[in-house]
């Protein structure tokens, strides 16, 4: 795995990418955002690290998406990781294709579950997931990443690889080995239960400050959003359980405290402490993806996050009606008929 390719250099993509870069990797980035680009081409990458962990400044080789047939002159990549937005996978993947080396595999580097999606185009056999598990970045300006989050550890590893079967191969190995330039990584045999873990996550915190336009320090110090966060993760949980899923730690929590927190008062004060825990580790200015993507006026991920729990909760029976609602919210505030507010939350939890 010499020669890497990262199509999407936002926040996650474009900090990996920065970091293997620094460590003499051949590594290009494709991003659609021209300014950024152009940036990037002429400063290279900036990370700006949380009491300087993870700060990096380095030269890069980035292309615009229409510049990638460029590679056709050149040695195919060897891996894709695959960092867009939910909704951009498929075209993504079917853009980077042409330029794989036969042996080469693609890796879900995204917030979701898109392994399916990416298999679906590029086939089963050469794909493989990460589960973000204590990143948290965003690209503030053309050129510039800020990371939120500390660094991981032993105990609690930035990033979590593995194959969709589960075994343990070489080229996972080969790949933890990567994304260790940027953060701590490990070898997961569980990639499903990983990712419904992360889902979790992001289901619980990304749409609360989305519709609320809290920061993740601000919700999680609100009462009423935090109840809201505890609720939508007890639910998530219980859909992973009814789908068959062994899920994992994950953010700080016990996800099978979580999973009892609406029922049980001693589990509800249990997680929350440990919110309040995560919350004093992170940046005053942390903010989750979907509310960046809110205050910058974008098309969010909810469909893919919050929707994709209720589709999955209603299919196997779960009462998931505050993913439904939150989802349903959102997309009024992206469609302009909203603003994000507090005001929300007791619509949402009524």
């Amino acid at each position: 795995m010499t020669r890497v390719c990262i199509v999407g250099a936002g926040a996650v993509g474009g900090y990996v990418g920065a970091h293997m870069a620094k460590a003499g990797v051949d590594v290009t980035l494709v991003d659609a955002w021209p300014e950024h680009v152009e940036a990037m081409r002429r400063e290279g990458l900036r990370v700006q690290g949380m009491d300087g962990a993870g700060a990096v400044q380095t030269p890069v080789r980035a292309l615009h998406v229409g510049e990638l047939q460029r590679r056709v002159r050149e040695q195919p990549f060897d891996v894709a990781f695959i960092a867009v937005k939910s909704y951009d996978t498929r075209w993504a993947t079917e853009l980077v294709l042409p330029y794989l080396a036969p042996t080469a595999c693609l890796v879900s580097l995204q917030n979701g579950i898109h392994e399916d999606v990416i298999a679906s185009v590029a086939g089963f056999g050469r794909v493989l997931g990460v589960s973000v598990s204590a990143l948290a970045a965003e690209l503030v300006a053309p050129g510039q990443i800020v990371r939120n989050s500390p660094l991981g550890d032993e105990k609690k590893a930035g990033m979590r690889v593995g194959e969709m079967h589960g075994q343990v191969t070489p080229r996972a190995q080969r790949l933890a080995s990567l994304l260790a330039h940027g953060d701590s990584c490990k070898l997961t045999s569980n990639l499903w239960g990983e990712r419904w873990s992360k889902l979790t996550i992001n289901a619980m915190r990304n749409g609360v400050c989305a519709l609320t336009g809290l920061t993740g320090r601000q919700r999680d110090l609100n009462d009423v959003a935090r109840d809201l966060t505890v609720r939508l993760g007890s639910s998530c949980i219980r859909v992973g359980h009814a789908l068959g899923l062994a899920l994992e730690p994950v953010g700080g929590l016990d996800l099978e405290v979580l999973a009892r927190a609406e029922e049980d008062r001693a589990a509800y004060d249990a997680v929350t402490q440990q919110i309040m825990d995560v919350a004093y580790s992170r940046s005053d200015a942390q903010r989750p993806s979907m509310g960046q993507d809110i205050q910058k006026g974008r098309r969010t991920e909810t469909e893919a996050i919050n929707g994709l729990v209720a589709r999955r909760g209603e299919e196997v029976g779960v009462d998931v009606r505050l993913h439904r609602r939150v989802n349903e919210v959102i997309l009024r505030i992206e469609r302009g008929e909203a603003a994000p507010s507090p005001e929300h939350l007791a619509q949402i939890l009524a």
